[in-house]
């Protein structure tokens, strides 16, 4: 049985999003910079995303919301990147 999950950029990608998540979970990034830094989409949104952090009463989804927003960035990078190689291998075994 051939394990062609490891031969993918989405799962590496995933898997490396989830050790910055679980990093900043552990406490080991409470400034949340590593988390800052890995998403592209974070400086776009720091405004509302301080203010969802400041607010007391929606302070509690800062977290979940940060995790989810750099999981989707590095899931979405990762399929775009394995779809464009799917298709520059099909063309190159095509002849085209």
């Amino acid at each position: 049985m051939k394990l062609s999950i490891f031969k993918k950029l989405t799962f590496w990608f995933v898997l490396f999003s989830l050790l910055i998540c679980f990093n900043n979970l552990s406490g080991n990034d409470d400034k949340n910079i590593l988390i800052y830094l890995t998403n592209p989409f974070n400086p776009f949104l720091n405004k509302w995303l301080t203010g969802i952090n400041t607010n007391p009463e929606t302070t509690y989804l800062f977290r979940p919301l940060i995790y989810g927003l750099h999981l989707l960035f590095w899931t979405g990078l990762g399929l775009i990147i394995d779809k464009l190689i799917k298709k520059d291998k099909n063309k190159k075994h095509t002849g085209r």
